[in-house]
């Protein structure tokens, strides 16, 4: 039913990350999550030991932490932390949206998030117009092609990890 991952096969290059590209990768994950701050990035992703890059098939890139996975990028989507990781540290304020409880067994079974799910009562996302931009018109409170973690209405830790596609 499922394929199962073989490192020795999907695996076709790993290298370690420059310290160029692994500050492209926190100052990534700082706009992605505003409310970390450079201290927890810091702590998160230290300069040493250095992250280790693994090209996962054609369009997947996974950085671990030794043995570790801590964050992936699909293609040139932004890069996200993994679930294993947003579970090991829940008090870390991702940039985070609720569905309501009718959507959690889809979500669960890998089906995307429609609006319903999230613009419902029980649902949570970041309030629009909070901020103003230069011509005066209101800015979504979270863009197109954003990094969120998902949480299920009444649960405590995430249940998913995605990219907005609307605003």
């Amino acid at each position: 039913m499922f394929r199962t991952f073989d490192p020795d096969n999907d695996v076709s290059t790993s290298t370690q990350v420059k310290s160029s590209v692994q500050r492209h990768i926190k100052q990534s994950i700082n706009e992605s999550h505003p409310a970390l701050t450079e201290e927890i990035l810091d702590v998160l992703v230290p300069k040493k030991p250095p992250l280790t890059q693994y090209k996962v098939g054609p369009h997947l890139m996974l950085y671990c932490r030794g043995e570790e996975p801590v964050f992936f990028q699909q293609r040139d989507g932004p890069i996200l932390p993994t679930l294993k990781f947003v579970q090991k540290y829940p008090n870390l304020q991702f940039t985070r949206v609720t569905a309501d409880r009718g959507a959690i067994p889809f979500i669960l079974g890998g089906a995307h998030i429609m609006c319903p799910g999230l613009t419902n009562p029980s649902g949570e996302m970041p309030e629009d117009g909070v901020e103003q931009d230069a011509q005066g018109f209101d800015v979504p409170g979270l863009e197109a092609g954003r990094g969120v973690v998902i949480y299920a209405e009444g649960k405590e830790h995430a249940i998913a990890v995605g990219v907005m596609k609307l605003s």
